[in-house]
């Protein structure tokens, strides 16, 4: 088997399985461990993995921009959005973090449903402002115009003085051992404050989100409650999360 056939496999591997290990890949691909850790070298150098001690994780640092992410799957979206508001209840005061996905979930609330919403998007506060039912705290700062949400110290400071009785978290990057990432620095003191200060942490992921790892931490998979996600998501992966305690819807 050629070098780059050999490669192929351990990517195909590793995105199906969200992890692969040195011993395994040795005894699958019938060559030794120190080829194995020959590839992974390589591989992690040229920015297709994450190499780690025993093994390695995906590694994907490209983001679309906010126009292809809000025009990517927004069918899929607006079904786990559907999901996500059989959560919420009367009188709740509910973050909503800025991301495409959550826009969707802001369309599906239903018209009787009183809440107070926080949030840092402009997208999600401009489409509450019509429901009538909905009290919006629109959290303050500095405007990142990538993802159209307000960062900084200072909405962190606001934030902290809301506990919210569940969050909606945005996420670009789930992984099992790696947590919850993000292709942006500039916006995790705001999603980790927004984590702190709720009771309960909601993230809706769309299949392609599972398993990869973007350059910048924002939580722990501990610090989640629920997944909810497409039944198109394999048991093997959602298994990975139940196991840590977290409920996969």
């Amino acid at each position: 088997m050629l070098k780059n056939e050999r490669q192929d496999i351990i990517l195909m591997k590793l995105n199906n399985k969200g992890k692969v290990v040195v011993g395994e890949l040795a005894i699958d691909l019938s060559v030794s461990e120190d080829t194995i850790r020959r590839d992974l070298a390589e591989m992690d150098s040229k920015g297709l993995l994450k190499r780690v001690f025993g093994g390695a994780l995906p590694l994907n640092r490209y983001a679309l921009n906010y126009t292809e992410r809000e025009n990517f799957e927004p069918e899929l979206k607006y079904e786990l959005a559907l999901k996500g508001v059989k959560l919420l209840k009367d009188g709740q005061l509910v973050a909503i973090d800025g991301s495409t996905t959550n826009l969707q979930l802001a369309r599906a609330i239903p018209v009787n449903l009183s809440l107070t919403v926080i949030t840092n998007s402009l997208a999600i506060a401009s489409e509450l402002s019509n429901h009538k039912n909905i009290e919006i705290i629109m959290v303050g700062g500095n405007l990142f115009q990538k993802i159209m949400t307000n960062v900084g110290d200072s909405a962190v400071e606001q934030i902290k003085e809301y506990y919210p009785d569940i969050c909606f978290m945005g996420a670009y990057a789930i992984h099992p051992l790696m947590g919850i990432t993000s292709p942006y620095e500039k916006e995790v003191s705001v999603k980790r404050q927004f984590i702190k200060s709720s009771s309960r942490v909601v993230t809706l992921i769309i299949p392609n989100k599972f398993n990869v790892i973007m350059p910048y931490k924002v939580c722990d998979m501990a610090d989640v409650t629920t997944i909810i996600t497409d039944k198109s998501v394999s048991e093997e992966i959602l298994e990975e999360y139940e196991k840590i305690g977290i409920e996969c819807i």
